[in-house]
């Protein structure tokens, strides 16, 4: 799936919050190492910390675009999941729109 740098941020910050058996957590934290990003990203990136933010970058983020990231079904069913689970307590927020459009709108149409 191919995903820019706010929604591999917010796909980390989610999955770190995952609670479950062993070997789903394994294929989690892989999943979650390749969300990460690269010495050569973080360097043209330049994250900056602002208090409970994390500015970077623009002109990086237009160059780096989207990444292919391989997310297998079971960490996939676990995001889906997540993302339902906002959205049907109201809590999905417009940082989360293109991830819900990837992962679920897109399966609905």
């Amino acid at each position: 799936m191919k995903l820019n740098v706010l929604e591999r941020i917010l796909l980390g910050n989610m999955l770190s919050k995952c609670e479950s058996d062993f070997t789903t957590l394994r294929l989690v934290r892989q999943v979650r190492e390749t969300l990460s990003f690269s010495d050569r990203e973080a360097k043209m990136l330049n994250f900056i910390p602002d208090g409970k933010t994390l500015n970077w970058n623009p002109a990086a983020d237009l160059e780096i675009g989207e990444v292919e990231i391989l997310i297998s079904d079971t960490v996939a069913g676990i995001i889906k999941k997540m993302l339902t689970d906002l959205n049907d307590a109201a809590k999905l927020t417009e940082q989360f729109f293109s991830l819900y459009e990837k992962f679920i709108a897109n399966e609905i149409v």
